[in-house]
């Protein structure tokens, strides 16, 4: 899963809804999870209890640190049922509505964002139109995803807060300011390759589908 850093902006809260669950990041065992009508059309319990057995047996078979060959495969529906349903606590605060489409070696999602909940944590600049912003505002991001040998990168080409196209200049900066610590002195580097978890080898994105090779 990617780490803290891209929970710190817009665009970035949507990534890492994403790719959680792409990489295998199954929630809690055992966790209680309230059965609340689906937000919109085409999302359903039985999708994301599907992907959640799915992530349960990955996560076994991480454990028992099994070497055998096997994929396993990820439908958008299951996907996208999943992340609004059975993760949505989970979600980055402030994130909801999330909608996954995938195309092949390529991600784009899109999502509500809750601006004055994010506000602060890291500032665009003052001459960004996205300073004016605020409320729930549409927050869309796509790339394509490259990865091999356990680890993966994202190649960003698109990224759109309200109706205002951002720079990747601009989301580095931002990505940047907001992660400077003592681990990381000059920020995070979003173009960055971050390794998959669960011995997972490769996610194989394919259109409407992602495959998990191990």
């Amino acid at each position: 899963m990617l780490g803290p850093a891209l929970l710190t902006q817009p665009t970035g809260l949507l990534v890492a809804a994403v790719l959680a669950v792409l990489a295998a990041d199954a929630p809690p065992r055992g966790a209680s999870v309230p059965r609340s009508a689906p937000v919109r059309a085409g999302l359903s319990w039985a999708e994301a209890d599907s992907l959640g057995r799915k992530l349960a047996a990955i996560e076994e078979r991480h454990k028992a640190q099994s070497r055998a060959r096997q994929t396993v495969q990820v439908t958008q529906g299951e996907l996208n049922s999943y992340l609004n349903l059975a993760y949505a606590a989970q979600l980055p605060k402030g994130l909801t509505n999330v909608d996954v489409r995938l195309g092949r070696e390529r991600i784009d999602a899109k999502g509500m964002l809750d601006i004055e909940q994010v506000r602060g944590v890291a500032t665009p600049p003052a001459w960004s139109p996205l300073s004016l912003l605020g409320g729930q505002v549409p927050v869309e991001i796509g790339g394509r995803l490259v990865n091999a040998d356990g680890f993966g990168t994202i190649e960003w080409d698109t990224v759109y807060v309200a109706s205002f196209r951002v720079p990747i200049s601009v989301l580095e900066q931002m990505v940047q300011s907001a992660t400077r610590n003592d681990k990381h002195p000059d920020g995070v580097d979003i173009h960055a390759p971050f390794r998959l978890p669960y011995s997972v080898n490769r996610v194989r994105v394919e259109p409407g589908k992602a495959v998990l090779e191990f």
